[in-house]
């Protein structure tokens, strides 16, 4: 029996954080993951999705290549401003 949730095969995240002139760029190391990024960048490892979110061609964590270039949203602020969120980290 077919599922309506069958046609759809990928998924992109819900939430997306545009560009800034002041986001970093890294390139994704061999045995990085975006919790150790979040905790470089922005002390708290639980923020790797903001990452992700950042960065819509890659769906999953694991599929991300070695050598890929990332962008970190910097600062905070506005990605909290761009999601509609409050309070700070």
């Amino acid at each position: 029996m077919a599922s309506r949730y069958n046609k759809y095969t990928f998924i992109q995240p819900t939430r997306t954080i545009s560009p800034a002139m002041s986001d970093i760029i890294v390139t994704f190391g061999q045995f990085d993951n975006v919790d150790n990024l979040a905790q470089r960048y922005y002390g708290d490892s639980t923020l790797g999705w903001i990452i992700m979110c950042a960065n819509p061609d890659h769906f999953l964590e694991f599929e991300i290549p070695a050598d890929a270039q990332l962008r970190i949203p910097f600062p905070l602020d506005r990605v909290w401003a761009q999601l509609g969120e409050e309070g700070e980290i």
